[in-house]
């Protein structure tokens, strides 16, 4: 049984052939119009295996997906043998029935693991956009290093962790966070989320999921129609799969704002984490020089002093100070890098799609102007799912953002004040 859109292009293709009998030449708007509208009609060829459903269906499709699945990334483990060590990550896969919990699945992967997975998606829906993955070392490593010192001074004083330790503990919790987005974002997808490669992922046993990446990759499907062509040199390209390079133009034009624009944020974001680095190790600095104050002064008096006051707030202040700092780098500077990696991903679609298009119109076969048409609506969904979860995401990271500054703050305030009600009792006047 034909699908939609398969009949659609025939009746067109009819019409066209009787039109140029008639001696006209073109199809008329309208009937462009039709095809256009029939174009985001969900369909099932074999060579277009990556198309999406219509926006609509898609929407629902999505709140479904977000309400009977939920995937979590966490518990880092290093495993050692004699040839390699590697970090493992958990993956919990839960499933949901009208918010009743009816299954999970618990697996542990490697990163490259998720590596394949992204390359395997890359080529089999290649005008997709899916989503980055954190890169595996970063220099923000090293920056969040230096940031936390004050808090590995204080918790190797204890004897709780050496900074090695720390550093890589949050390291891996970045880690944890990116891959966590990467795996929802694809389950947000109504066409990639049911991909058997996807379901393998997650649900897969090891000697399973290695035996799966031992297969060859699989051929782009614009590899076979990218060299052949079987319509006559002569004649005209027809309307339906002409590119529409003005709205795809103005997306890309949008997108390259869209990046500029974070690419400063994260470097003014940067240079003011760089500033509060350095107020940060002052205070470390000064907390050590009163609690020695305090060292000395408890040998000639036990009894609570102005020192120890003006010490356990200054202590408070350091604390909020490492919890922005930390917060800054994984929760705010992190994310902002992630969707600058995210608008590069989105110009590579689009400069896939240009060239596709430019191999349609040089090789005027019929069945890749279909493939254009269909490419088109797939981008265009994509766009605008990726736009509305970009938009909310970078709303939450603002807001929670500002939230923490303002938390920041009146702690730190708090403190103070605390410690001069202190300071004014009786018993503090020396």
């Amino acid at each position: 049984m034909d699908d939609p859109l398969s009949r659609a292009l025939r009746e067109d293709e009819q019409g066209i052939s009787n039109a140029h009998e008639n001696g006209q030449s073109t199809p008329n708007v309208a009937d462009s119009d039709c095809l256009e509208n029939a174009s985001s009609l969900s369909i099932s060829h074999s060579h277009n295996d990556w198309i999406l459903p219509s926006t609509n269906e898609r929407r629902e499709e999505v709140e479904v997906n977000e309400e009977q699945i939920k995937i979590y990334v966490g518990d880092p483990k290093k495993h050692k043998s004699n040839l390699d060590s590697f970090i493992t990550y958990l993956v919990t896969t839960q499933t949901y029935n009208d918010g009743v919990q009816i299954n999970e699945t618990n697996v542990r992967r490697r990163y490259n693991d998720f590596v394949w997975l992204k390359n395997l998606l890359d080529v089999k829906y290649p005008f997709n956009i899916i989503s980055p993955l954190p890169v595996k070392h970063t220099l923000s490593k090293k920056l969040h290093v230096v940031a936390d010192d004050g808090e590995f001074i204080r918790r190797r004083m204890n004897g709780e962790l050496n900074k090695t330790q720390k550093s890589e503990l949050v390291f891996h919790f970045r880690k944890c966070s990116g891959l966590q987005n990467f795996l929802r974002r694809i389950i947000n997808n109504p066409v990639i989320s049911i991909d058997p490669s996807v379901q393998l992922f997650l649900t897969a046993d090891d000697e399973a999921l290695h035996s799966a990446q031992q297969q060859p990759n699989p051929t782009s499907p614009l590899t076979p129609q990218m060299t052949s062509s079987t319509s006559n040199p002569f004649r005209q390209p027809i309307g339906r799969g002409k590119p529409i390079p003005s709205e795809f133009s103005r997306t890309d034009n949008q997108i390259q704002t869209l990046q500029d624009n974070l690419r400063k944020l994260e470097r003014l974001s940067r240079k003011i984490e760089s500033d509060q680095i350095a107020i940060h190790t002052e205070e470390e600095h000064l907390l050590s020089t009163f609690k020695q104050w305090l060292d000395t002064e408890r040998k000639y008096d036990e009894n609570d002093s102005l020192v120890e006051t003006v010490c356990n707030a200054e202590q408070k202040i350091v604390d909020n100070q490492d919890d922005l700092l930390r917060t800054t780098n994984t929760k705010y500077i992190e994310p902002i890098n992630e969707h600058v990696l995210f608008t590069g991903i989105v110009q590579d679609v689009l400069k896939r799609r240009a060239q596709f298009s430019d191999n349609v119109t040089a090789g005027n076969n019929e069945e890749m102007f279909d493939q254009l048409t269909i490419a088109n609506e797939t981008i265009k969904a994509d766009v605008q799912r990726w736009t509305e979860g970009k938009d909310k995401e970078l709303m939450d990271l603002f807001h929670s953002m500002a939230n923490k500054k303002v938390d920041f703050y009146t702690q730190s305030v708090n403190a103070w004040e605390q410690a001069a009600a202190k300071l004014s009792t009786p018993t503090n006047q020396r």
